[in-house]
C-alpha cells in the first residue's frame, strides 16, 4: 500500500507536466525526495523499533542529498520556486525530530541519549547551508558562463551577418567596377581612337608647318634676296632726286620684308621644336653664357645682374630655356629706366612639381591696365623710343608654352616689371 501510495505520488509531477503545469511539477520532483524520505523514516521507525544509534540519523543524508535537486530544475532567475523548494527542504530537516516524536519514534522515545544529538542536529543543518550555498555558487557560474556563451554566439551571429552584408556589398560593388571597366575599356578604345586620329591630324599639321616653312624659306625668301641683289646693283647717285626717295622706300619695304620671313621662319621652327631632346639645364651656366653676348651693352649701360638660384639644375630643352632667358634679359636692358641704374634679378625655385623663374628689373614698366591683353602678341610694341620689333615676348610665351608651361607678369609703370615662367618637369 506504501509502494502504491509513493508510485502514484512520483507520477503527480508526470501527469502535471503533460497537461502544461510544469511549474508545480518541477516544485514536486524538487521536494518529493526530502518528504519522502521523511515518510520513510517514520514508517521505518514503527517497524524497526530496535535501531542503532547511526540508524536513525541515516535519513537525514538523503534529506541533504536533496538540497542540490531544487538547482538543477530550476534557473536562477526563477527565484520565488528553487528558494520555496530549498525552504521545503530545509523544514524537513529542521522538523525531522518534531515529527518523529509526534508519531513517537523519536530519538529519546527509541531509548537513545546520546551526548551529541544536538551537535549531530546542528552539524546537519550546518551542511544542508553549505551545500546549498555551494550548489548555488556552481549554478551561478555555470549559468553566468552559459549566457557569456550565448551572448558570444549572438555576437559571432551579428558579425557573421555583418560579414555576409559586407560580402553582399563587395559583390555587388564588384560588379558595378566590372560593368564601370567594361565602360572604361570602351571609353580607352574609343579614346585612342581620337587619339591615333588627333596624331595623324598632328603628323598632317606639322607636314603642313614644314612645307609652310620651306615655301617660305625657299619660295618667297628666294625672290626677296633676288630683289636684294637687284636692289644692290643699282647706284643711288646715279638716279634722280624723285627716284632716289623711291629707291629709299623700296628698299626699306624689302628689308622689312625679309625680316617678317625671317620671324616667321623662326616661330615656325620653334613650334617644330617642341620635340627636342631635353637636357640638364643649368641656370648659372645659360646666364653667365647670356653675360657674355651681352656684355657690351650691360657695361655702357652699367646693368647689375643678381640671381637667387634655389633650383640651379633641371631637365628642360635648353635652347629654349635658353631663348627665353635672353629675351628677357635683353628686354630689360632695352626698356631701362634712365632715371636710376638697371638691377636685373633672376630668382628659381620649385613649387609642387614645377619650375618657376623669375626674372625682376626696375625699368620702365608696363601699363597692365591699357596693354594686358596685348602683352604677349606678335609685333606688339609699348615703348616708342626704342628700336624693335615686339618680337621678344610673343617668342618666350610660345617657348614656355611649347615646354608645357606658361608665363605671368606683374608690372607697374616707373617702378619695374616681374615676369615669372612656370615650367612643367621633364616627366611631364
Amino acid at each position: 500500500m506504501t509502494g502504491f501510495a509513493f508510485t502514484l505520488l512520483f507520477l503527480t509531477p508526470l501527469l502535471l507536466n503533460k497537461i502544461g503545469h510544469t511549474d508545480a511539477s518541477r516544485i514536486l520532483l524538487a521536494i518529493f525526495l526530502s518528504i519522502g524520505s521523511l515518510v520513510i523514516s517514520v514508517l521505518d521507525k514503527f517497524n524497526y523499533r530496535i535501531l542503532e544509534e547511526m540508524q536513525y540519523f541515516e535519513f537525514r543524508l538523503t534529506l541533504l542529498t536533496a538540497t542540490i535537486i531544487p538547482f538543477i530544475l530550476f534557473d536562477l532567475s526563477e527565484r520565488k520556486l528553487w528558494i520555496s523548494a530549498l525552504i521545503i527542504n530545509l523544514l524537513c530537516i529542521l522538523l525531522y525530530d518534531p515529527i518523529h516524536e509526534f508519531f513517537g519514534v523519536g530519538y529519546y522515545n527509541l531509548g537513545f541519549e546520546g551526548p551529541n544529538y544536538y551537535f549531530i542536529n546542528f552539524i546537519v543543518a550546518a551542511t544542508y547551508l553549505i551545500i546549498a550555498a555551494s550548489t548555488y555558487f556552481l549554478k551561478y557560474s555555470f549559468e553566468k558562463s552559459e549566457q557569456e556563451n550565448v551572448d558570444l554566439i549572438n555576437q559571432l551571429s551579428g558579425k557573421q551577418e555583418e560579414l555576409m552584408l559586407a560580402t553582399s556589398l563587395v559583390e555587388k560593388h564588384r560588379a558595378q567596377l566590372e560593368k564601370e571597366n567594361i565602360q572604361l575599356n570602351s571609353s580607352l578604345l574609343q579614346s585612342n581612337a581620337t587619339l591615333t586620329e588627333m596624331n595623324h591630324e598632328l603628323i598632317s599639321h606639322n607636314n603642313n608647318l614644314q612645307q609652310f616653312s620651306y615655301t617660305i624659306s625657299h619660295n618667297l625668301r628666294g625672290p626677296v634676296a633676288s630683289l636684294q641683289g637687284l636692289f644692290s646693283l643699282l647706284n643711288p647717285k646715279e638716279l634722280g632726286e624723285n627716284n632716289k626717295e623711291l629707291f629709299a622706300h623700296f628698299n626699306n619695304s624689302i628689308k622689312a620684308l625679309d625680316g617678317t620671313i625671317k620671324d616667321l621662319s623662326h616661330i615656325i621652327e620653334l613650334k617644330n621644336d617642341v620635340s627636342s631632346v631635353r637636357d640638364k639645364v643649368s641656370l648659372l651656366a645659360e646666364l653667365t653664357q647670356i653675360k657674355t653676348l651681352l656684355q657690351r651693352e650691360i657695361i655702357e649701360q652699367e646693368v647689375t645682374i643678381t640671381h637667387e638660384f634655389g633650383l640651379s639644375e633641371f631637365e628642360s630643352v635648353k635652347p629654349m630655356v635658353h631663348s627665353i632667358l635672353y629675351n628677357l634679359i635683353s628686354n630689360a636692358i632695352k626698356y631701362r629706366s634712365y632715371e636710376r641704374p638697371l638691377v636685373i634679378t633672376l630668382r628659381s625655385q620649385r613649387i609642387g612639381k614645377q619650375i618657376q623663374i623669375e626674372v625682376q628689373d626696375n625699368g620702365l614698366g608696363i601699363d597692365l591696365v591699357q596693354y594686358k591683353d596685348k602683352l604677349f602678341g606678335l609685333y606688339k610694341r609699348f615703348h616708342t623710343h626704342t628700336e624693335g620689333k615686339g618680337l621678344g615676348l610673343f617668342l618666350v610665351k610660345l617657348q614656355a608654352e611649347s615646354l608645357g608651361g606658361s608665363i605671368k607678369v606683374s608690372s607697374k609703370p616707373g617702378v619695374g616689371s616681374t615676369f615669372t615662367i612656370l615650367l612643367e618637369p621633364k616627366d611631364n
